[in-house]
């Protein structure tokens, strides 16, 4: 039994579309705060996912119990580190970016975008920072990634499951959505771009590329979902519980389903001051 892209996108789109996104990028391509308003907070929600990939990842491998390998005895029986692993390859690069040598996070890259274009704005750092950590919808949503992700949580073999489904929804949505930011800063905004390709953004005095975030993403997604679907697929093989195959594929799909539907109420929320 085994879970494939064709799968995920399937599910995702039954539920969320990344035209939303575009099309309320193209809505206020021309208002410089509400451009700032939607990355920043979205910058800020996208950034809970690189804490859950490394607390989910952390949570199959410490379930010594559920994973094992058949025809070995004993403690020599233990893969749960070999399925966590695919999740938290996704987590290496947002920890460090390999392509970049590692300097960066994608946190500090998402971050030097959003100081770049504020720069190229002429927008106050202090009023953009005030509205994107005042935005209650954006911190309800961060909470939502949080516990599908099993953040500082005990999480069962159901909400295990639907981590991992969880995971695979938001690598597609990430590669796609990241395509779309391409497209839409680089056909719309161009001048803008010009600008972070030009700046040098500092952050705790260090120099931060202000134009990777997007480029990067679209790369980084891809190889993350093919490690992700791994370690899904290594989870159906190695899983040694009382739960029937149809359950574990079911719990999956709600979790892609669950992402699908966080996503939708991020954008439909994103400007609602």
């Amino acid at each position: 039994m085994t879970v494939d892209r064709a799968e995920v996108v399937s599910i995702v789109e039954a539920h969320y579309s990344s035209r939303e996104m575009r099309a309320i990028l193209e809505r206020i391509a021309d208002d410089a705060q509400a451009l700032l308003t939607f990355m920043g907070r979205f910058f800020q929600y996208a950034a809970a996912f690189s804490v859950g990939q490394a607390a989910l990842a952390s949570q199959v491998a410490a379930r010594k119990d559920l994973f094992k390998v058949s025809g070995e005895v004993g403690v020599f029986a233990d893969a749960s580190m070999s399925v966590g692993r695919g999740i938290f390859f996704g987590a290496i690069d947002e920890f460090g970016d390999r392509e970049i040598g590692g300097q960066h996070t994608h946190r500090a890259l998402a971050l030097a975008t959003l100081k770049g274009m504020a720069a190229h704005f002429d927008y106050d750092l202090s009023r953009l920072s005030d509205r994107v950590l005042s935005h209650a919808p954006t911190t309800e949503a961060i909470a939502k990634v949080s516990r599908y992700y099993g953040v500082n949580v005990a999480i069962d073999e159901a909400r295990l499951f639907r981590g991992i489904g969880f995971h695979l929804g938001t690598e597609v949505l990430g590669e796609d959505e990241n395509r779309v930011f391409d497209a839409f800063f680089s056909s719309r905004l161009p001048a803008l771009m010009a600008s972070l390709g030009r700046a040098t953004v500092r952050l705790n005095n260090v120099a931060v590329p202000a134009d990777v975030w997007f480029k990067r993403h679209i790369v980084a997604e891809a190889d993350h979902f093919a490690a992700g679907i791994d370690s899904a697929n290594l989870a159906f093989e190695h899983y040694s519980g009382r739960s029937s195959r149809t359950q574990l594929r079911h719990w999956v799909a709600e979790g892609i389903q669950a992402v699908a539907s966080v996503q939708r109420d991020v954008m439909r929320t994103i400007l609602v001051d």
